[in-house]
C-alpha cells in the first residue's frame, strides 16, 4: 500500500472550492439570522410566528435547486451558484447598513442552499473518492470560517469594522471566483440512487446546526471551559485538524464500523445533552465533539458517491439536501425560541438529537458502501494543521486586562443593557457600545443582555470584545442559559464575587444577579450588585419576588451600589420596595426631565437604574444619548456622603 501524499496541488484546488464556498455560506448564516430576529422582529416588529413562518420558508427554497438545475443544466447551475455565493458575501461586506445585510445575506444563503446538492452531482460524474473529497473540502470550509472568526476575536468579519476584514474578503472571493471557472469547466448529466439512499445527505442540516451552535463556536468553548479565548480557540482549531486527519483512514464498512459509530454517537448525544456542564465535561464534549463530528461528514459523502446510481437527475438529492435545510431551520427555531415560548421540553434536547440523526445517517451509508483505502493524499489535513498557527499567534500575543490601583472614592458607575450588541437598526455593532461607553468614563459597568455564543447574535464573545476593547477585566453572571447573562467591567481589583439566580426558576427566561467587592483603593470599596430583571410588562408579580431577593443579599451593608434593567417603571411595587428598605434613586436625586431610557430610539420608559446606599453620594449624572442598543445608558459619580 502506498503512502498518501503529504501535499498535492490539484487536490489543494479541488478542496478549496468548497471551503471557500462553505466559508462564505457559514458567515451569511451569520449575518442572516440575527437580521431575521433583530431587523426583521426587533427594529420592523414583525410578529414572532410571521417570523418562523419566513425563517422556514426562507429554508424550503432550497428545495427549488432541482427545478434551476433542470432550467440551467449542471454546469451553468453550479457556475451561477458558485458566483452567486461569492458575489452576495462581497456585497454583504460593504453593505454596512440594513435592509441591505438582510437582502444580500438573504441571497447568498439560498444560493448556498443550493450549493451542496450541484456541487454533489458534479463529483459523482468523476467517481471514486471525488465525494469523499468533497466532504473534506466542506469540512475545511468549518475550518477556514473558525480560524478566520477567532482570529478577529469571535467577531465576524461581515460586522467589523477594521480595513482588514474586506481586504480579506476581496481576496477570498477572487480567489473563489477563480477556482469555480478553473475547475467547474465539464457538463454531464447527473444520475443517482433512490430516496433512500440519498436521505443521508439531510443530515448536513443537523450537522451546521450543532456545530454552529457548540462544537464550533469558540466564544461557548471560553465560557464553558473557563480558558482564555486563544487557548479555546486554538483546542478547537487543533481538534478541527485531527478530525479531518482521522476522516482520511480507511474506512472499512462492517459491523465493528457500524458498532463504533452507534458508540460514539450515543457518547456524543450524552455530552451534548448536559444543559449546564463543568469545565471538564465542556472540555471533553469540544474534543469529542469534532473529532466524532468530522469523520462522520466524510463517511456519509462517501456513501452518497458510492451507492450504484439509478436515477437521472438531481431529484432525490435535492430532496434529501431540502429536508435537511429545513431540519436546521427548525432546530435552530425551536432552540432560541424556547427562551420565549414553551416549546414542551427543555432546548438542551435539541443537540443531541440532531447528533443522533447525524449518527443515523452515517450508519444508513455504512450499510451500502464499499470499503474505502486510506486517501491518496493528506492535503487538506496539512492545511488544517497549517491554520493551527494562527490561534498560536493569537495566544503568543494575548494580553488580558489587568485591574489598576484606584485613588479610593470617588469612582464613576455605569449600568447599560446592551441588547446582545445590536443597534436598533438590527445590525451588530459592538464598537458602537464601546464608544458610548467610552463617553460617560465609567470605572465599573454593568451589563445585561451579555450574549457569550448565541448562534443567532453571531456567535460572538460580547464580555470577552467589550473586555478587551476597553481594556477593563470584567467577571459573567449566565443566567438563561451558560452562555447569555450579566456581567461587570471593571477597573479595579474585585476581591470577591458570586452568581446568584432569581425566582422564579420556572421563567423560560431565566434571571440572576451578579455581585462583587470591588476594591477601589486607599481603603475604600464597593459592594456592586448588577442584575436584570424580568422583562414581560405586565408581570409585576414576578418582579416583586426578585426584588425581595436583591434586598435580603444587601441586607443594608454600608457602600452599596444596586444598578441593572429592572424593567419596572419607577411607580411599580417592586421598584418601590427598593425605595422603601433605604436604596436611594440616582436619577430621582440628580436628574432633569423624565429620565426615559428605553427604547433609545424614542424613549417613554425609565426602566434602568443606579441605586446607592444612604452611606453614598452621587454627583455628574450623565445618559449618553445613543442608539448602539434600544436602552440608553446611565452613569454617576459616586463617592462617600461624608465628604
Amino acid at each position: 500500500m502506498s503512502l498518501p501524499k503529504l501535499w498535492n496541488t490539484k487536490s489543494f484546488l479541488e478542496l478549496a472550492l468548497p471551503a471557500l464556498t462553505t466559508m462564505f455560506g457559514l458567515q451569511m448564516l451569520r449575518v442572516l439570522l440575527p437580521s431575521l430576529v433583530w431587523y426583521l422582529g426587533d427594529t420592523l416588529e414583525v410578529s414572532s410566528a410571521m417570523l418562523g413562518v419566513i425563517s422556514i420558508g426562507i429554508f424550503a427554497l432550497s428545495f427549488l435547486v432541482a427545478p434551476f438545475y433542470r432550467a440551467l443544466g449542471l454546469r451553468r447551475a453550479l457556475r451561477v451558484v458558485l458566483f452567486g455565493v461569492a458575489l452576495f458575501r462581497l456585497l454583504a461586506q460593504f453593505a454596512m447598513i440594513q435592509p441591505l445585510d438582510f437582502l444580500f445575506s438573504l441571497g447568498a444563503v439560498v444560493l448556498f442552499t443550493f450549493f451542496i446538492p450541484l456541487q454533489l452531482a458534479y463529483v459523482r460524474l468523476q467517481g471514486g473518492a471525488a465525494p469523499r473529497k468533497f466532504g473534506r473540502g466542506i469540512l475545511l470550509g468549518f475550518v477556514f470560517d473558525t480560524t478566520l472568526r477567532g482570529a478577529f476575536h469571535t467577531l465576524d468579519l461581515s460586522w467589523q469594522q477594521s480595513p482588514l476584514a474586506p481586504i480579506i474578503i476581496v481576496l477570498a472571493v477572487a480567489a473563489q471566483l477563480g477556482l469555480t471557472f478553473y475547475l467547474i469547466r465539464d457538463d454531464g448529466k447527473p444520475t443517482e440512487t433512490n430516496f433512500i439512499g440519498s436521505l443521508p445527505l439531510a443530515a448536513i442540516g443537523p450537522f451546521i446546526f450543532v456545530t454552529q451552535v457548540i462544537f464550533q463556536n469558540a466564544a461557548r468553548a471560553t465560557t464553558l471551559t473557563g480558558f482564555p479565548m486563544p487557548l479555546a480557540y486554538a483546542f478547537v482549531i487543533l481538534v478541527n485538524a485531527i478530525g479531518i486527519s482521522v476522516a482520511l483512514l480507511p474506512i472499512v464498512a462492517d459491523r465493528a464500523t457500524s458498532f463504533a459509530v452507534f458508540v460514539a454517537t450515543m457518547f456524543l448525544a450524552w455530552l451534548t445533552s448536559r444543559p449546564d456542564p463543568n469545565p471538564g465535561t465542556a472540555d471533553l464534549m469540544f474534543f469529542a465533539g469534532n473529532l466524532i463530528i468530522f469523520p462522520f461528514v466524510t463517511l456519509i459523502f462517501a456513501g452518497l458517491g458510492a451507492r450504484e446510481e439509478i436515477n437521472k437527475g438531481i431529484a432525490r438529492t435535492a430532496l434529501a439536501n431540502g429536508i435537511g435545510w429545513l431540519l436546521f431551520a427548525l432546530f435552530a427555531l425551536l432552540y432560541y425560541v424556547s427562551y420565549d415560548l414553551n416549546i414542551g421540553f427543555p432546548n438542551n434536547w435539541l443537540p443531541p438529537i440532531a447528533v443522533i440523526l447525524i449518527g443515523v445517517a452515517v450508519l444508513a451509508a455504512l450499510r451500502v458502501m464499499p470499503n474505502f483505502p486510506v486517501a491518496s493524499s493528506t492535503t487538506s489535513a496539512t492545511i488544517a494543521f497549517a491554520l493551527c498557527i494562527v490561534p498560536l499567534i493569537i495566544l503568543a500575543n494575548w494580553r488580558t486586562p489587568q485591574p489598576v490601583i484606584g485613588n479610593g472614592l470617588p469612582v464613576r458607575v455605569m449600568t447599560y443593557n446592551i441588547h446582545n450588541g445590536f443597534n436598533t437598526q438590527g445590525r451588530l455593532d459592538p464598537e458602537a457600545l464601546a464608544r458610548v461607553i467610552e463617553q460617560a468614563q465609567p470605572d465599573i459597568i454593568a451589563l445585561q443582555e451579555v450574549a457569550r455564543g448565541w448562534y443567532i447574535d453571531s456567535s460572538v464573545d460580547l464580555a470577552m470584545w467589550l473586555s478587551r476593547r476597553l481594556q477593563m477585566p470584567y467577571i459573567f453572571g449566565p443566567t438563561a442559559d451558560p452562555v447569555w447573562g450579566n456581567a461587570i467591567l471593571s477597573r479595579y481589583p474585585i476581591k470577591e464575587w458570586r452568581n446568584v439566580p432569581l425566582p422564579p426558576r420556572k421563567l423560560l427566561l431565566k434571571r440572576g444577579f451578579l455581585w462583587a467587592r470591588v476594591d477601589v483603593g486607599n481603603g475604600d470599596e464597593l459592594l456592586i450588585i448588577a442584575t436584570h430583571y424580568h422583562h414581560i410588562e405586565k408581570d409585576t408579580a414576578i418582579r416583586q419576588l426578585q426584588s425581595p431577593e436583591i434586598l435580603n443579599f444587601w441586607n443594608r451593608r454600608p457602600r452599596t451600589i444596586f444598578l441593572g434593567d429592572l424593567n419596572a417603571t419607577p411607580d411599580a411595587k417592586e421598584i418601590a420596595m427598593l425605595r422603601d428598605a433605604g436604596l436611594r434613586d440616582a436619577f430621582a436625586a440628580l436628574g432633569t426631565g423624565d429620565g426615559f431610557s428605553w427604547p433609545s430610539h424614542k424613549p417613554n420608559q425609565r426602566i434602568d437604574y443606579i441605586w446607592y446606599s444612604s452611606d453614598l453620594a452621587v454627583r455628574d449624572l450623565a445618559m449618553p444619548q445613543s442608539t448602539a442598543s434600544d436602552h440608553i445608558g446611565i452613569a454617576v459619580t459616586v463617592e462617600s456622603s461624608k465628604k
